[in-house]
């Protein structure tokens, strides 16, 4: 049974940890920029971003998570519950996309804690690898409903086909490696996706790395 409803409803599971994973990076915005920041047009970007994950982002994860309930506890159609999770999906995803700006321009900024922005970047870190896991995912079971065929393929076993785990461990071994070997892309979209997953994944690390430098610095 709780087998059962797992893995019916694994995608709202995992956007609700995301969403509250994300919820907790929301104390990196308590970071102030000193007032005579020579980048005054970038540290008002920070100021209102700051305001959307304060004041607008916890009314529109209740809304979220009011979904994820909907999709749980309500006897929806097949094709009405894909909607519900693809819209919960890209309503995660906007939020990681605008805290990723986020935090690359708090680079610019002098902030007084280092340390808060160091938890503020692990915590971000995994939302980052669960969603790009689910991206790869989602975009080649459609595309292998629509077309018959994968636009991403694995190095596997003869006659093996990928699982949900196989699109995630790739995403985690991003971690690891520069290169996702034995993961390629078919098509040019697929080839894309993967060189953007590559550039946020050194750029949060890199970023984890100078201010770990600089918490210990000062």
């Amino acid at each position: 049974m709780l087998r059962q409803l797992l893995r019916r409803n694994w995608e709202v599971l995992l956007f609700g940890f995301i969403g509250f994973l994300l919820l907790a990076s929301l104390q990196s915005t308590d970071v102030t920029p000193e007032k005579d920041s020579p980048y005054p047009l970038i540290r008002n970007s920070v100021a209102c971003l700051a305001f959307f994950h304060t004041k607008i982002v916890p009314i529109t994860f209740s809304i979220s998570m009011a979904g994820a309930l909907a999709f749980v506890l309500l006897p929806l159609r097949n094709a009405q519950r894909r909607f519900l999770v693809d819209a919960i999906a890209i309503y995660f995803t906007i939020r990681l996309l605008t805290l990723f700006t986020f935090i690359n321009l708090l680079i610019f900024l002098k902030t007084s804690d280092h340390a808060l922005v160091v938890a503020q970047l692990l915590l971000f870190l995994p939302c980052l690898l669960l969603i790009w896991g689910w991206i790869y995912w989602r975009i080649d079971t459609r595309s292998l409903l629509n077309t018959g065929k994968r636009i991403f393929s694995f190095k596997l076993a003869e006659g093996a086909t990928p699982t949900i785990y196989d699109y995630f461990l790739v995403s985690f071994t991003s971690l690891l490696s520069n290169t996702l070997s034995g993961f390629s892309g078919e098509t040019r979209t697929a080839r894309t996706l993967i060189f953007i997953h590559g550039i946020m994944m050194w750029d949060i690390m890199g970023l984890t790395l100078s201010r770990a430098i600089a918490m210990i610095s000062t």
